[in-house]
């Protein structure tokens, strides 16, 4: 066995003719494993195919064994073919996946920039929900909560299947509120620095979301106890900013963070007499200012 790799399926069929100096018809090409594409770098995988000669016998001593032998070869040979040309047509398809991938990755990079306080779409955006409806037709969902619950379920589960992270997902839910609880041995991969991944995913569930259920359902991803151990750490702070503000009475400027995050500071803060919070900037840069209360 002779195996040949390359970026896709035609590309190392043509280092191994190259390299064997065959032409196609008179190759037995076998693919092993196509390419993948990978997701952010993770899991991207060349294309290997299994490429022999195919031996040519004198036609005066054929019998029927050999008969049988020369269509096989010639059945080989024919599958071979269509694996060809269907690897040129995943080729071409993949590359329409992969663009939509792409923007996935520059989402995740930069936590794309729609929340529920700017709706509008950027051009950004617009290539993705292009990208959900292919992988997604509209068409194939259900208007209730348990179908609603599913879909976004199945759709996470592939994003994470193509950042090659094994997890599984548990959906629990309520009238509205759909809540997917992430169980994986790489919990750092999926949260990500700061949470950023983790809120990445969240904004990109709530878009599938909205995309094809306006604003009926609302979701909330958590992997182990991340979430209820980041909101103690955000109150926790956020009492002590309040506490440095009021004995030095000077406003305080907090980091971006997401229109949650924002809503536990602010709720925090309503509790704490003599000070008060509001919002300033854009998503995905808009902060909290802790002041004194006027």
């Amino acid at each position: 066995m002779v195996l040949y790799t390359g970026k896709t399926v035609e590309e190392a069929i043509e280092k191994g003719l190259a390299d064997l100096q065959l032409p196609r018809l008179k190759a037995h090409i076998k693919v092993i494993s196509k390419e993948k594409k990978g997701f952010l770098g993770f899991g991207k995988k060349p294309a290997r195919v299994d490429i022999e000669g195919i031996s040519e016998k004198p036609v005066n001593k054929v019998d029927n064994q050999s008969q049988a032998t020369g269509s096989a070869a010639i059945s080989k040979q024919n599958e071979a073919l269509e694996n060809t040309e269907v690897g040129s047509e995943r080729d071409s398809i993949s590359s329409e996946v992969e663009e939509g991938a792409s923007q996935i990755k520059e989402n995740l990079e930069q936590v794309m920039p729609k929340t529920s306080e700017g709706p509008s779409l950027t051009h950004k955006e617009q290539s993705f929900k292009e990208f959900v409806a292919s992988e997604f037709p509209s068409e194939d969902f259900s208007k209730d909560i348990e179908g609603a619950a599913q879909e976004v379920s199945d759709y996470i589960t592939k994003v994470i299947y193509e950042m090659d992270i094994e997890a599984s997902l548990e959906i629990t839910y309520n009238r509205r509120q759909i809540n997917l609880q992430i169980e994986t041995q790489e919990a750092g991969r999926v949260i990500g620095y700061h949470g950023k991944v983790l809120k990445s995913l969240q904004l990109l569930a709530q878009n599938f979301l909205h995309d094809r259920y306006s604003k009926n359902f609302s979701v909330s991803l958590n992997v182990h106890d991340y979430v209820e151990h980041r909101t103690e750490t955000l109150i926790d702070f956020t009492q002590k900013i309040a506490h440095r503000v009021l004995e030095s009475h000077e406003n305080y400027t907090m980091d971006p963070m997401s229109n949650s995050e924002r809503k536990i500071v602010h709720k925090t803060i309503s509790t704490i007499e003599g000070v008060e919070s509001y919002s300033e900037g854009n998503d995905p840069n808009r902060y909290v200012v802790v002041s004194l209360q006027r």
